[in-house]
């Protein structure tokens, strides 16, 4: 099995999954007896990581399944499906935390800077972990990489608050609390929106980014075509394209229309990386095109 294509194993999410339950109730406590809201809003976060890592398992699971009757292309956009839910609900609990930042600036409260740096220090150890865990298995899917961005900023995140309670210890500015929930937050939102634009032309059914010029030149270079029309393409998830194009052939070339659709299909499959392709052959007589067969390869 290749690099990317490798799933997430039971053992590094069920380890994943501890470290973040451990870092929620970790950061729930030491925000409280602290009085720091950046450390309170992390452990959301967090929670919310331990949530989308168990939703992320789950998807790839399902994922794995074989196609059948009921889904014919298989399972694989369970996955998309969750990457995007799990990037909505990031960017909508980051929205809150700005305003409940904005709120904590208007009514500064002290702040242990102490309890504040130590829990900070742990969180950052236990998400840096579990990052590193995710970083192999985030670089082929959308859905794994969603609960990696997901990791990642909590890491940064707890940074950015270590830093803060050392200047919360050093001069008692209390208001850096309150900057780095916006700030954190800003960022999480800039780093998930790449995810959802994806996921969503994927649900979508958008066109992928192909040189369409370029496929029908190709096409009509193969002996016996003499035109490609009705090109449509669309993405199953983050790798694999779906492709359908009808091919106009000559009279004469009606005896070779299996080695035709061969041609086609090896040519769409090598040359521009198409998963799916299907081939509807036509007989040009003319001006007037007829539909002689259909031949679809998997």
């Amino acid at each position: 099995m290749e690099e990317h294509e490798r799933p997430l194993t039971g053992g590094k999410f069920a380890f994943v999954t501890l470290l973040n339950i451990s870092i929620t109730v970790v950061e729930i406590i030491g925000g409280l007896l602290a009085g720091s809201l950046a450390l309170i809003t992390d452990a959301i976060h967090n929670f919310g990581d331990s949530l989308s890592i168990v939703l992320s398992y789950s998807a790839q699971r399902i994922g794995q399944r074989d196609q059948d009757e009921r889904a014919t292309f298989g399972y694989h956009r369970v996955e998309i499906l969750t990457a995007f839910v799990n990037s909505l609900v990031l960017i909508l609990i980051s929205i809150v935390l700005v305003w409940e930042g904005i709120q904590r600036l208007l009514h500064q409260q002290a702040i242990n800077g102490s309890v504040m740096f130590w829990t900070a220090l742990v969180s950052f150890c236990f998400n840096m972990g579990s990052a590193v865990l995710m970083h192999a298995d985030s670089r082929g899917s959308l859905n794994i990489k969603a609960t990696y961005l997901h990791l990642l900023a909590d890491a940064l995140a707890s940074i950015a608050v270590i830093i803060g309670s050392l200047m919360v210890m050093a001069f008692h500015i209390y208001w850096i609390d309150a900057a780095l929930t916006i700030a954190v937050s800003l960022y999480i939102i800039y780093e998930t929106v790449g995810v959802v634009k994806q996921t969503s032309k994927i649900l979508l059914q958008n066109a992928p980014l192909l040189d369409y010029d370029a496929i029908i030149e190709a096409m009509t270079q193969v002996p016996g075509v003499v035109d490609v029309h009705h090109l449509h393409a669309w993405m199953e998830d983050e790798k694999d394209i779906i492709f359908s194009a009808h091919v106009n052939i000559t009279p004469d070339a009606i005896e070779d229309i299996e080695w035709i659709t061969a041609q086609e299909t090896q040519l769409l499959q090598q040359r521009f990386n198409i998963c799916h392709v299907t081939v509807q052959i036509e007989i040009k007589r003319g001006l007037n095109s007829a539909r002689f067969a259909k031949h679809e390869m998997l």
